[in-house]
């Protein structure tokens, strides 16, 4: 199928192959199959990328996402729309290269005389199957050589833009009028002409029904003896027994299948269609190839209705894409390494001497051999790649990690933590494609579509396991300081200001996104997941005060911790959870409006404790006590032993 099923990120998103590159997104589109409507891809995104188009379903994107691979498309054509028609983009599929094995397969395999399946045990008459009956040939203005017309051609879809090929002969290409008077004729002669007394053909047919010879409507028979089936055998070398072209009105030899002068073929069309209701076989006794099987084979064209926009950037996108073609570089063998090298001197030279291995060095050493080893790659890298625009597409990636390697090593006197954040971030971008742009998008004509990719990428930049940015915050996140953590990941490119940003964490909820945005108290703003709540933070914060009655604290303590436990800091909630102060002392203010939680304000500080005062749980901590008790001393006296 040209269509495949997708799958998509925790932010709805496509996920993205090796290599692929974003180039646009465009919001309020339908697909198309042929000219058929899909039903469940009429209202979607879609992104085009270096490698292919995809489909994001607005209603079940999940289920109804697909997408096709741009080596697959033969051409694409573009139309601008009329009145209440949209502009649609249409995407041709190569044909397929099994069809025409297919097609050799039987035409090898076309039964000769003798060699052929039997129809009926009696009958000397063999029916070939009839693959040229059906194809269309035009005949060339210039030279009159008859072309076949190519087997992808398509009457009812052809347009201007459709590629002709040339004649065959001369090599001069035919106008599309002409090919298309060429189909329509043929396919006008295909249709079988009604039954007819009278028969025209030299080779006469038995009007009785225990007539052996099948229509073929397509074809005569390979050879003479099959028009003794009348019973009067006619010679082959009779002059009166010829077959007029129905193209050139030449007389041709009965026995021959194509015409002499024009090529065409040899269409029976005077055969009375009860014959072959009687003895053509409908299957063959061989294994069948299922027809549902079959049909799903046959491509069809994909159209893309832009509804709300986009088409031409979108169509100048795509062109660039088809040109530079990124997909052959997925999975290519790598580059072989270069056999240069550099001289005592500095200089480069081709074909070195061979030199004895060198022993490993240790220690200080080895560090330093090692060092100069790597420095002088990387003189040989950089050489080699900029001698010619080739050589630098070729080692594209090698010089980008080198610059990436020389960046962080100058970056590392701020310190290693900063760096190492830096390139985790840079990394992080990189791989998961952050840098969506609004010249991504459409330009600022499209202001909420670009929020809404942004929204997504702030979500797959927090939910990516790999990198864990949510994880090691805690699950929750102040939202200044995700907005100053994203922007160091885009690597100066395209900042978003804090505006844009706050409107993108808010479309979170709307979009079904895993992370949400919460308010505090205080009015500060946090990011979390969606299935954090507060029920799930209280749940927390009891089950971890509650262990405190169970392990012994660092110092001893003027009450007893079994029963009574300890009191928490904001800072012990921080280190616990891998809080932030500030959030750590929003959670327990959180806790204690609920009731939860009580606090206590000393000298050593704000400490927060279990609430047993005013919430009645030891009250009904007792009442179940006392239940529980009753229902034993019960349970004993009906068993007798009280």
């Amino acid at each position: 199928m040209f269509l495949k099923h997708i799958d998509l990120t925790t932010a709805l998103r496509p996920s993205y192959l090796p290599d692929e590159v974003l180039l646009f997104v465009q919001d309020n589109v339908g697909l198309y199959e042929g000219k058929f409507k899909l039903p469940h891809q009429q209202n979607g995104q879609v992104y085009l990328t270096s490698h292919r188009v995809c489909y994001v379903d607005k209603e079940e994107p999940r289920k109804h996402s697909v997408a096709l691979d741009l080596k697959d498309v033969d051409r694409y054509e573009f139309y601008a729309g009329f009145l209440k028609s949209s502009a649609k983009i249409t995407l041709i599929p190569k044909p397929l290269k099994r069809s025409s094995l297919q097609t050799r397969a039987s035409a090898i395999s076309s039964p000769r005389p003798g060699a052929g399946s039997p129809a009926r045990a009696d009958s000397p008459y063999r029916p070939p199957p009839d693959p040229t009956a059906t194809a269309a040939t035009w005949v060339c203005t210039i030279c009159s050589f008859s072309n076949p017309v190519p087997s992808n051609f398509d009457p009812t879809t052809a347009n201007i833009h459709t590629p002709l090929p040339p004649c065959l002969a001369c090599g001069i290409k035919p106008t599309l009028a002409h090919v298309l008077k060429a189909s329509i004729s043929n396919a006008t002669s295909r249709t079988p002409a009604p039954p007819s007394p009278t028969v025209s053909s030299p080779l006469a047919v038995r009007s009785r029904s225990t007539s052996n010879r099948p229509d073929d409507s397509g074809s005569l028979p390979p050879w003479p003896a099959a028009s003794n089936i009348t019973g009067a055998p006619q010679n082959p070398s009779d002059p009166s027994a010829t077959f007029q072209c129905p193209r050139c009105t030449f007389l041709n030899h009965p026995s021959l299948l194509a015409c002499e002068m024009c090529g065409a073929p040899l269409i029976s069309q005077d055969i009375p269609q009860v014959v072959a209701q009687e003895t053509q076989r409908t299957e063959s006794p061989g294994p069948v190839l299922n027809p549902s099987a079959a049909g799903q084979d046959t491509a069809e064209s994909v159209k893309i209705s832009f509804r709300g926009g986009g088409e031409k950037i979108f169509y100048e996108r795509l062109k660039g894409s088809m040109t530079q073609r990124k997909w052959l570089l997925q999975g290519a063998p790598p580059i072989p390494q270069s056999s240069r090298t550099i001289d005592d001197n500095g200089v480069i030279v081709r074909a070195p001497v061979a030199t004895p291995a060198r022993p490993k060095g240790v220690g200080i050493a080895g560090l330093e051999q090692r060092g100069l080893d790597m420095r002088k790659n990387n003189e040989v890298m950089i050489g080699s790649a900029f001698e010619d625009l080739d050589a630098l597409m070729a080692s594209a990636k090698e010089i980008v990690a080198l610059a990436e390697r020389f960046a962080r090593q100058a970056n590392g006197g701020s310190g290693a933590a900063a760096s190492e954040a830096n390139a985790l971030l840079a990394e992080s971008a990189s791989q998961l494609g952050l840098v969506t742009t609004k010249d991504i998008v459409g330009g600022s004509s499209s202001e909420t579509l670009y929020l809404s990719e942004l929204a997504r990428n702030l979500a797959e930049f927090l939910t990516d396991d790999a990198r864990g940015v949510l994880k090691k915050a805690g699950g929750i996140i102040n939202l200044v300081d995700l907005w100053a953590m994203f922007n160091r990941a885009r690597g100066g490119v395209e900042l978003v200001s804090p505006m844009d940003f706050e409107k993108a964490a808010q479309m979170w909820e709307s979009l079904k996104l895993p992370v949400r945005l919460r308010k505090f108290k205080s009015g500060v703003l946090v990011v979390q997941s969606s299935d954090r709540t507060d029920e799930t933070t209280i749940k927390a914060l009891v089950s971890w005060l509650d262990d405190l009655h169970e392990f012994p604290p660092e110092k001893e303590l003027a009450w007893d911790w079994r029963q009574f436990g300890r009191g928490v800091t904001a800072r012990d909630a921080a280190e616990r959870f891998g809080w932030s102060i500030g959030v750590a002392e929003e959670e327990l203010e959180m806790a204690e409006e609920r009731g939860v939680l009580c606090r206590e304000d000393g000298i050593e500080g704000l400490k927060f404790w279990k609430n047993y005062i005013d919430t009645g749980d030891t009250k009904r901590r007792r009442k179940k006590h006392r239940w529980e008790e009753d229902e034993v001393m019960r349970a004993l006296k009906e068993s007798g032993l009280m």
